[in-house]
């Protein structure tokens, strides 16, 4: 343990040489939590639309009336020249343009059906899709509200609608910064870990004094945990900072244990630094060993790991995959904490898992690593 301690003390004392480094390193992580957790929202606010009313009457007024009064769409637009639609959508200026009828309020008046056109801008698929989910609701709101009113007139009971009671658990508000917050800190912690363990050994390599390490009584394990254990702290600094960022800025707190939080961190870290230092080992140069260690985080974790697309939605090949990737259980355990107050009793696979990953890298690692020139 004295060894241990000794290259552990060294590689502090190296951090602390650097004060702009370390400044970064411990920066860093909030400011692309705050960059990120602000540019990714799934929150559909403020649909823009046109219309293109051909009818002008008291129906249709009520219709934009409707979807300007249901909070989510906000009227840019009224279009009198037909051609006037196509630059819209063409110039991306609004999500779609809603198109009445002529004649649409004596269809109406008489009970005949009648068709309204809604022109999508399909290019953004994603919004388009929520988009039109809350057009079709929207539509069939008031199409239920014209039901009734005919049916009052003709002196008869208006028929009753099937009535559904949604009640949404552990995001009531369907706030995105619940759902991606917890997200960015698993990712950003699984990049800045490997990152800052990436040069640990080639860079004893590049500066000479490889060779005192070499002929120095510490063994591999030893050098192996002392060269992680002070980016261990570093690292660790970095996720009390997130956790404080998600809470001031974004309101996003953990509802269930923060101590498991923290607990699984340090596994989920010493996995993450142990990656570094596998490719510290492999690598020749500092600027090889941090590419690797950006490709072999940034993408996988972004991508892969059930952060942007849901796992069960992939080919069964990458699914397959990702099981193979720490963030994927990590990102299972942290928002679980934080949504649904998952305690061990639930989440003791993923703790196990990450536990036998933090293993078998940093052993890996110590083997990796020879001591020899």
């Amino acid at each position: 343990m004295r060894r241990t301690l000794a290259v552990a003390r060294a590689e502090w004392i190296h951090n602390l040489r650097d004060p702009r480094s370390l400044f970064v390193i411990l920066a860093l992580p909030v400011l692309l939590l705050l960059l990120y957790g602000y540019g990714i929202n799934y929150d559909l606010r403020d649909i823009t639309f046109a219309v293109y009313d051909l009818d002008d009457s008291e129906v249709s007024r009520d219709i934009i009336q409707s979807f300007i009064q249901s909070g989510y769409f906000k009227l840019t637009e009224v279009i009198t020249d037909d051609r006037r639609v196509r630059d819209l959508l063409d110039g991306n200026r609004v999500v779609f343009v809603l198109v009445l009828p002529p004649n649409l309020q004596g269809a109406l008046g008489a009970g005949r059906p009648a068709d309204v056109q809604v022109l999508i801008n399909g290019v953004e698929t994603t919004r388009a899709s929520a988009a039109q989910g809350y057009i079709d609701a929207a539509l069939a709101r008031y199409s239920q509200t014209l039901i009734a009113d005919y049916a009052r007139r003709q002196g008869i009971s208006p028929p009753q609608p099937l009535t559904v009671h949604s009640t949404i658990l552990y995001n009531p508000g369907l706030s995105s910064s619940s759902f991606i917050v917890p997200g960015l800190i698993a990712i950003l912690v699984a990049i800045l870990s490997a990152l800052l363990t990436s040069t640990a050994i080639v860079r004893e390599r590049e500066w000479g004094s490889f060779e005192t390490l070499v002929t120095s009584p510490v063994q591999a394990p030893n050098i192996m945990i002392g060269k992680i254990l002070p980016y261990v702290a570093i690292a660790f600094v970095d996720v009390l900072l997130s956790v404080l960022t998600g809470v001031l800025v974004f309101h996003v707190v953990p509802v269930g244990s923060v101590a498991l939080l923290l607990g699984v961190s340090f596994l989920y870290l010493l996995a993450s630094l142990a990656t570094g230092i596998l490719f510290s080992t492999v690598a020749r140069t500092q600027q090889l060993a941090i590419l690797v260690a950006m490709l072999s985080t940034l993408l996988p974790t972004i991508l892969l790991s059930g952060f942007v697309f849901p796992i069960r939605s992939m080919p069964l090949p990458l699914r397959i995959v990702s099981q193979f990737l720490p963030p994927t259980h990590f990102l299972i355990i942290i928002r679980s904490i934080y949504l649904k107050a998952g305690g061990l009793a639930v989440l003791w696979p993923q703790v196990l898992i990450l536990a036998l990953f933090a293993f078998v890298l940093v052993t890996l690692a110590a083997k990796r690593f020879k001591k020899r020139l």
